[in-house]
Protein backbone atom coordinates (compact mmCIF):
# COMPACT_ATOMS: atom_id res chain seq x y z
CA UNK A 1 0.00 0.00 0.00
CA UNK A 2 1.39 3.43 -1.00
CA UNK A 3 1.53 5.94 1.82
CA UNK A 4 0.80 9.56 0.86
CA UNK A 5 2.52 12.23 2.89
CA UNK A 6 0.82 15.48 4.00
CA UNK A 7 1.15 18.62 1.88
CA UNK A 8 4.20 20.79 2.50
CA UNK A 9 5.29 24.33 1.70
CA UNK A 10 9.05 23.92 1.30
CA UNK A 11 11.51 21.39 -0.05
CA UNK A 12 12.96 20.88 3.43
CA UNK A 13 9.68 19.40 4.64
CA UNK A 14 10.08 16.24 2.52
CA UNK A 15 11.47 13.46 4.77
CA UNK A 16 14.76 12.03 3.56
CA UNK A 17 13.31 8.51 3.48
CA UNK A 18 10.82 9.67 0.82
CA UNK A 19 13.04 12.03 -1.18
CA UNK A 20 13.52 10.53 -4.67
CA UNK A 21 16.64 12.64 -5.28
CA UNK A 22 18.53 10.72 -2.63
CA UNK A 23 18.30 7.30 -4.27
CA UNK A 24 19.35 5.70 -7.55
CA UNK A 25 17.34 3.48 -9.85
CA UNK A 26 14.18 4.25 -11.81
CA UNK A 27 11.96 1.88 -9.83
CA UNK A 28 12.92 3.32 -6.45
CA UNK A 29 12.56 6.89 -7.66
CA UNK A 30 9.16 6.18 -9.18
CA UNK A 31 7.99 4.54 -5.98
CA UNK A 32 9.09 7.48 -3.85
CA UNK A 33 7.45 9.99 -6.20
CA UNK A 34 4.20 8.03 -5.96
CA UNK A 35 4.42 8.22 -2.16
CA UNK A 36 4.72 12.01 -2.22
CA UNK A 37 1.68 14.25 -2.31
CA UNK A 38 0.88 16.35 -5.38
CA UNK A 39 2.11 19.45 -3.55
CA UNK A 40 5.44 17.81 -2.76
CA UNK A 41 5.95 16.74 -6.36
CA UNK A 42 5.17 20.28 -7.50
CA UNK A 43 7.74 21.68 -5.07
CA UNK A 44 10.40 19.30 -6.44
CA UNK A 45 9.68 20.46 -9.99
CA UNK A 46 9.88 24.17 -9.11
CA UNK A 47 13.04 23.58 -7.11
CA UNK A 48 14.61 21.92 -10.19
CA UNK A 49 13.28 24.54 -12.63
CA UNK A 50 12.87 27.84 -10.74
CA UNK A 51 12.12 29.73 -13.97
CA UNK A 52 8.79 27.92 -14.15
CA UNK A 53 7.58 30.23 -11.36
CA UNK A 54 7.26 32.91 -14.05
CA UNK A 55 4.38 31.00 -15.64
CA UNK A 56 0.98 32.27 -14.49
CA UNK A 57 -2.10 30.06 -14.12
CA UNK A 58 -0.17 26.76 -13.91
CA UNK A 59 -1.11 24.45 -11.06
CA UNK A 60 1.96 22.27 -10.67
CA UNK A 61 0.07 20.01 -8.31
CA UNK A 62 -1.82 18.68 -11.34
CA UNK A 63 1.29 16.88 -12.53
CA UNK A 64 1.11 13.09 -12.33
CA UNK A 65 3.89 11.07 -10.75
CA UNK A 66 4.78 9.82 -14.23
CA UNK A 67 5.14 13.34 -15.64
CA UNK A 68 7.14 14.44 -12.60
CA UNK A 69 9.55 11.55 -13.09
CA UNK A 70 10.12 12.53 -16.74
CA UNK A 71 10.89 16.11 -15.73
CA UNK A 72 13.21 15.25 -12.84
CA UNK A 73 14.94 12.02 -13.87
CA UNK A 74 13.69 10.87 -17.29
CA UNK A 75 14.72 11.73 -20.83
CA UNK A 76 13.05 15.14 -20.65
CA UNK A 77 15.35 16.10 -17.76
CA UNK A 78 18.42 15.53 -19.98
CA UNK A 79 17.01 17.16 -23.10
CA UNK A 80 18.35 20.39 -24.55
CA UNK A 81 14.77 21.75 -24.33
CA UNK A 82 14.18 20.49 -20.79
CA UNK A 83 12.78 23.83 -19.59
CA UNK A 84 10.30 24.10 -22.47
CA UNK A 85 9.29 20.46 -22.09
CA UNK A 86 8.62 21.07 -18.40
CA UNK A 87 6.42 24.02 -19.33
CA UNK A 88 4.51 21.90 -21.81
CA UNK A 89 4.00 19.19 -19.18
CA UNK A 90 2.46 21.71 -16.81
CA UNK A 91 0.16 23.15 -19.48
CA UNK A 92 -0.98 19.71 -20.64
CA UNK A 93 -1.62 18.59 -17.05
CA UNK A 94 -3.77 21.65 -16.37
CA UNK A 95 -5.72 20.93 -19.55
CA UNK A 96 -6.87 17.63 -18.01
CA UNK A 97 -4.96 15.39 -20.41
CA UNK A 98 -4.45 11.82 -19.19
CA UNK A 99 -1.01 10.79 -17.97
CA UNK A 100 -0.70 8.16 -20.71
CA UNK A 101 -1.50 10.60 -23.53
CA UNK A 102 0.79 13.23 -21.98
CA UNK A 103 3.61 10.68 -22.00
CA UNK A 104 3.04 9.89 -25.69
CA UNK A 105 2.93 13.59 -26.54
CA UNK A 106 6.16 14.23 -24.64
CA UNK A 107 7.92 11.45 -26.55
CA UNK A 108 6.66 12.76 -29.90
CA UNK A 109 7.69 16.35 -29.13
CA UNK A 110 11.15 15.24 -28.01
CA UNK A 111 11.50 13.20 -31.17
CA UNK A 112 10.72 16.17 -33.41
CA UNK A 113 13.06 18.44 -31.48
CA UNK A 114 15.86 15.86 -31.65
CA UNK A 115 15.55 15.59 -35.42
CA UNK A 116 15.65 19.36 -35.79
CA UNK A 117 18.71 19.56 -33.57
CA UNK A 118 20.51 16.87 -35.56
CA UNK A 119 19.76 18.57 -38.87
CA UNK A 120 20.44 22.19 -37.93
CA UNK A 121 22.73 21.89 -34.87
CA UNK A 122 20.44 24.06 -32.75
CA UNK A 123 21.03 24.38 -29.01
CA UNK A 124 17.71 25.96 -28.03
CA UNK A 125 14.12 25.74 -29.30
CA UNK A 126 14.22 29.51 -29.84
CA UNK A 127 16.45 28.81 -32.85
CA UNK A 128 13.60 26.96 -34.62
CA UNK A 129 12.46 29.74 -36.93
CA UNK A 130 10.13 29.75 -39.93
CA UNK A 131 13.14 29.28 -42.22
CA UNK A 132 14.22 26.22 -40.23
CA UNK A 133 10.75 24.67 -40.47
CA UNK A 134 10.61 25.25 -44.23
CA UNK A 135 14.10 23.91 -44.87
CA UNK A 136 13.28 20.82 -42.87
CA UNK A 137 9.92 20.33 -44.56
CA UNK A 138 11.55 20.09 -47.98
CA UNK A 139 12.86 16.65 -47.03
CA UNK A 140 9.85 14.88 -48.54
CA UNK A 141 10.96 11.35 -47.69
CA UNK A 142 11.46 12.27 -44.04
CA UNK A 143 8.09 14.00 -43.83
CA UNK A 144 6.36 10.80 -44.95
CA UNK A 145 7.74 9.01 -41.90
CA UNK A 146 6.85 11.73 -39.39
CA UNK A 147 3.16 12.34 -40.02
CA UNK A 148 1.99 10.86 -36.70
CA UNK A 149 4.76 12.49 -34.65
CA UNK A 150 4.04 15.84 -36.24
CA UNK A 151 0.36 15.46 -35.42
CA UNK A 152 1.22 14.71 -31.80
CA UNK A 153 3.54 17.73 -31.70
CA UNK A 154 0.83 19.94 -33.16
CA UNK A 155 -1.79 18.65 -30.72
CA UNK A 156 0.45 19.48 -27.76
CA UNK A 157 2.08 22.68 -28.96
CA UNK A 158 -0.17 24.18 -31.63
CA UNK A 159 -3.34 23.44 -29.66
CA UNK A 160 -2.82 23.15 -25.89
CA UNK A 161 0.22 25.40 -25.61
CA UNK A 162 -1.23 27.89 -28.08
CA UNK A 163 -4.45 28.03 -26.06
CA UNK A 164 -2.43 28.78 -22.92
CA UNK A 165 -0.44 31.47 -24.75
CA UNK A 166 -3.60 33.20 -25.96
CA UNK A 167 -4.91 33.49 -22.40
CA UNK A 168 -1.82 35.38 -21.25
CA UNK A 169 -1.62 39.15 -21.17
CA UNK A 170 0.84 40.83 -23.50
CA UNK A 171 3.20 41.47 -20.63
CA UNK A 172 3.08 37.85 -19.40
CA UNK A 173 3.49 36.55 -22.93
CA UNK A 174 6.69 38.54 -23.42
CA UNK A 175 8.06 37.48 -20.02
CA UNK A 176 7.60 33.73 -20.59
CA UNK A 177 8.17 33.54 -24.36
CA UNK A 178 11.49 31.75 -23.89
CA UNK A 179 9.68 28.96 -21.98
CA UNK A 180 7.26 28.12 -24.80
CA UNK A 181 7.99 25.73 -27.67
CA UNK A 182 7.59 27.03 -31.24
CA UNK A 183 4.41 26.05 -33.04
CA UNK A 184 4.42 24.40 -36.45
CA UNK A 185 3.72 27.09 -39.09
CA UNK A 186 0.21 27.00 -40.51
CA UNK A 187 1.32 26.52 -44.11
CA UNK A 188 3.73 23.72 -43.15
CA UNK A 189 0.97 21.10 -43.25
CA UNK A 190 -0.33 22.07 -46.65
CA UNK A 191 3.09 22.45 -48.26
CA UNK A 192 5.15 19.64 -46.76
CA UNK A 193 3.17 17.01 -44.86
CA UNK A 194 1.57 14.32 -47.09
CA UNK A 195 -1.50 14.01 -44.89
CA UNK A 196 -3.78 12.58 -47.61
CA UNK A 197 -1.16 9.99 -48.56
CA UNK A 198 -0.74 9.03 -44.91
CA UNK A 199 -4.50 8.64 -44.40
CA UNK A 200 -4.70 6.43 -47.47
CA UNK A 201 -1.85 4.26 -46.16
CA UNK A 202 -3.55 3.95 -42.75
CA UNK A 203 -6.81 2.89 -44.43
CA UNK A 204 -4.93 0.36 -46.56
CA UNK A 205 -3.25 -1.21 -43.53
CA UNK A 206 -6.50 -1.30 -41.58
CA UNK A 207 -8.29 -2.98 -44.49
CA UNK A 208 -5.47 -5.52 -44.85
CA UNK A 209 -5.81 -6.48 -41.18
CA UNK A 210 -9.59 -6.78 -41.55
CA UNK A 211 -9.20 -8.95 -44.63
CA UNK A 212 -6.83 -11.27 -42.78
CA UNK A 213 -9.31 -11.69 -39.93
CA UNK A 214 -12.14 -12.40 -42.37
CA UNK A 215 -10.09 -15.00 -44.23
CA UNK A 216 -9.10 -16.70 -40.96
CA UNK A 217 -12.71 -16.85 -39.82
CA UNK A 218 -13.75 -18.46 -43.10
CA UNK A 219 -10.92 -20.98 -42.90
CA UNK A 220 -11.83 -21.95 -39.33
CA UNK A 221 -15.50 -22.31 -40.26
CA UNK A 222 -14.62 -24.47 -43.25
CA UNK A 223 -12.37 -26.66 -41.10
CA UNK A 224 -15.08 -27.07 -38.48
CA UNK A 225 -17.64 -28.15 -41.07
CA UNK A 226 -15.16 -30.52 -42.69
CA UNK A 227 -14.46 -32.25 -39.38
CA UNK A 228 -18.11 -32.94 -38.58
CA UNK A 229 -18.10 -36.25 -40.55
CA UNK A 230 -14.93 -37.37 -38.74
CA UNK A 231 -16.51 -36.70 -35.36
CA UNK A 232 -19.69 -38.51 -36.37
CA UNK A 233 -17.70 -41.57 -37.53
CA UNK A 234 -15.96 -41.72 -34.16
CA UNK A 235 -19.25 -41.48 -32.25
CA UNK A 236 -20.76 -44.28 -34.34
CA UNK A 237 -17.67 -46.46 -33.83
CA UNK A 238 -17.77 -45.88 -30.05
CA UNK A 239 -21.44 -46.83 -29.86
CA UNK A 240 -20.72 -50.06 -31.73
CA UNK A 241 -18.05 -50.95 -29.18
CA UNK A 242 -20.55 -50.43 -26.36
CA UNK A 243 -23.00 -52.69 -28.17
CA UNK A 244 -20.29 -55.37 -28.52
CA UNK A 245 -19.53 -55.15 -24.80
CA UNK A 246 -23.23 -55.47 -23.95
CA UNK A 247 -23.49 -58.44 -26.32
CA UNK A 248 -20.54 -60.13 -24.57
CA UNK A 249 -18.21 -59.87 -27.56
CA UNK A 250 -15.78 -57.64 -25.60
CA UNK A 251 -14.76 -57.81 -21.98
CA UNK A 252 -14.30 -54.77 -19.79
CA UNK A 253 -12.15 -52.91 -19.31
CA UNK A 254 -11.83 -52.86 -23.11
CA UNK A 255 -8.51 -51.65 -24.56
CA UNK A 256 -9.27 -50.37 -28.06
CA UNK A 257 -7.56 -48.56 -30.90
CA UNK A 258 -9.42 -46.22 -33.26
CA UNK A 259 -7.93 -45.28 -36.62
CA UNK A 260 -9.30 -42.84 -39.17
CA UNK A 261 -8.33 -39.99 -41.50
CA UNK A 262 -9.41 -36.41 -40.99
CA UNK A 263 -9.17 -33.23 -43.06
CA UNK A 264 -6.79 -30.54 -41.88
CA UNK A 265 -5.20 -27.28 -42.99
CA UNK A 266 -1.45 -26.65 -43.23
CA UNK A 267 -0.04 -25.18 -40.03
CA UNK A 268 2.19 -22.76 -41.97
CA UNK A 269 0.59 -21.76 -45.28
CA UNK A 270 2.96 -20.69 -48.01
CA UNK A 271 3.36 -17.07 -49.09
CA UNK A 272 0.95 -17.61 -51.98
CA UNK A 273 -1.90 -18.70 -49.68
CA UNK A 274 -3.34 -15.23 -49.21
CA UNK A 275 -6.98 -16.28 -49.15
CA UNK A 276 -9.15 -19.29 -48.52
CA UNK A 277 -9.22 -20.22 -52.19
CA UNK A 278 -5.45 -20.70 -52.17
CA UNK A 279 -5.46 -23.06 -49.16
CA UNK A 280 -5.27 -26.78 -49.85
CA UNK A 281 -6.79 -29.44 -47.64
CA UNK A 282 -4.55 -32.20 -46.38
CA UNK A 283 -5.45 -35.59 -44.93
CA UNK A 284 -4.02 -36.38 -41.51
CA UNK A 285 -4.11 -39.92 -40.08
CA UNK A 286 -5.61 -40.23 -36.60
CA UNK A 287 -4.80 -43.05 -34.17
CA UNK A 288 -6.48 -43.06 -30.76
CA UNK A 289 -5.91 -45.55 -27.96
CA UNK A 290 -8.66 -45.62 -25.38
CA UNK A 291 -10.07 -47.74 -22.59
CA UNK A 292 -13.77 -48.36 -21.92
CA UNK A 293 -14.06 -49.15 -18.18
CA UNK A 294 -16.89 -51.08 -16.62
CA UNK A 295 -18.12 -47.92 -14.92
CA UNK A 296 -19.04 -46.51 -18.35
CA UNK A 297 -21.76 -49.08 -18.81
CA UNK A 298 -23.23 -48.39 -15.37
CA UNK A 299 -23.65 -44.69 -16.14
CA UNK A 300 -25.12 -45.06 -19.63
CA UNK A 301 -28.90 -44.61 -19.98
CA UNK A 302 -30.94 -47.66 -20.74
CA UNK A 303 -32.10 -48.20 -24.27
Amino acid sequence: MIQTLPQVDSIGDIPTEYDPRLVDGPATRRRRLAQLSAAQRGILVLERYPELRLLPNIDWQRLSARATYRMLFGESSRHFAQLQLATLAGVVACAGISAAYASEADAAVRGILDLLQQRFAISTPLAITLDVWEAWGRDTDLMRTLTMKLRMYAAAVDYHLADYRERLTGEDRARVAHLLLPAIPRQFWRRFVPAAEHRAEVRRRRKAKTDVVSECALAILALMLARYPSAERFVCWYRRQIERIEAGELSVPALLTYEDDELDLPRQPGPDAMNVADLRWRITPVRLKLTIPSSTLATMPAG
